[in-house]
């Protein structure tokens, strides 16, 4: 027999409505039903004595985000305060949990030449990163350059994650592609509970052979891991570099001039588009969101904001009242009646029927 499978596809883009005609915040959302196939099953007949038949549905469960404007969490918000619409009906909220829930986080560090920051800066910044976690919380350190290097597994040991956070070197290349998806694909996978990605980087890969950026999004449908990319901007850097590094020609009167050699991968502005294309991405997909830093300062802050984010998470379940047709998609409306907020969640709910990487 086949099973339908409930696919929650939240959109990137959040209404948040204020103001006093306002008197509530909304994210829209659209779930569809996918048919999934499963090993057939002899059919189960009512028995005769019986009048009922048993019917098995999924409840369907949202990740919940909110912020104030500036980006502060919001931590207060009751139960009653939730609405969530499904094609316009209200459905009652069967499951409700707004407490502190511990995670597996996997710090992942770009350690290639391009880095604007110097080693000693990031390293400091992931150390006060693991030290405003929760006694309960596990992280994991993965580094990559042209290589992809796991310092530990996930642990919340500090003096491990410590010597494996100094124990990050800066190298060639720039695998990101193939970092993110040893961390997803083999690493936090198989985790239960709650789990996220933070990665420090410019978001430009020069060095993956096999994964690809839609390999990232696939996966992260499927595994339904928040990501925060941490992102700087290294472009201005790397121009700078090949003008001190081009070589030098001369012409009919000897006099020298700088040879402009072909930008190669890494090097052009539409690779640094991508990766802001990119990021934005695979954060809106998995529900978290983009901070962009240029300092030391920004940098550590940035780190503090996802800890502290990462504790403020509300989670919402409810079974569907209507009858599920495979293929069609139904709209979701999620609102928290107080004005003002944003409201953030998922773009897609684990298991979704996403294609297969070939």
């Amino acid at each position: 027999m086949k099973n339908l499978l409930l696919i929650i596809l939240i959109s990137g883009s959040i209404n948040a409505q204020s103001g006093r005609a306002a008197r509530y915040s909304e994210s829209e959302s659209r779930i569809q039903v996918i048919e999934k196939q499963t090993p057939d099953k002899p059919e189960t007949k009512p028995d005769a004595e019986t009048d009922f038949i048993r019917v098995e549905t999924d409840l369907v469960t949202i990740p919940v985000r909110i912020t104030q404007q500036n980006g502060k969490p919001v931590p207060d918000v009751r139960k009653e305060e939730f609405r969530i619409f499904e094609n316009g009906i209200e459905q009652e909220i069967a499951y409700f949990s707004n407490e502190e829930q511990p995670f597996t986080v996997a710090l992942v560090l770009d350690m290639s030449y391009s880095s604007v920051f110097k080693l000693s800066d990031i390293q400091a910044a992931a150390l006060s990163f693991v030290n405003q976690l929760r006694n309960n919380d596990r992280v994991m350190v993965v580094s990559f350059d042209e290589k992809v290097h796991v310092l530990c597994g996930p642990t919340n040991d500090r003096k491990v994650l410590k010597l494996a956070i100094e124990g990050s070197e800066i190298a060639s290349g720039t695998s990101i592609y193939a970092a993110l998806d040893l961390v997803l694909e083999q690493k936090l996978k198989s985790i239960a509970g709650r789990k996220a990605v933070v990665i420090l980087s410019d978001g430009v890969d020069t060095s993956s052979q096999k994964i690809t950026a839609s390999n990232i999004s696939n996966s992260i449908a499927e595994t339904g891991v928040l990501v925060y990319p941490v992102q700087y901007n290294t472009f201005d850097d790397v121009q700078k570099s090949r003008r001190e590094n081009a070589e030098v020609g001369y012409d009919d009167n000897d006099r020298p001039y700088a040879v402009d050699a072909p930008r190669i991968k890494g090097e052009r502005a539409e690779d640094y588009e991508k990766a802001r294309e990119f990021f934005k991405d695979i954060a809106d997909l998995s529900g978290g969101r983009v901070y962009r830093v240029s300092s030391k300062t920004n940098l550590a802050k940035s780190f503090a904001d996802i800890a502290n984010e990462l504790r403020k998470i509300y989670s919402l379940g409810y079974y569907p009242s209507g009858e599920r047709k495979s293929g069609v998609e139904y709209d979701i409306r999620v609102r928290v009646y107080r004005p003002g907020l944003v409201i953030r969640t998922n773009d897609t709910y684990p298991g979704s029927n996403r294609p297969k990487r070939s």
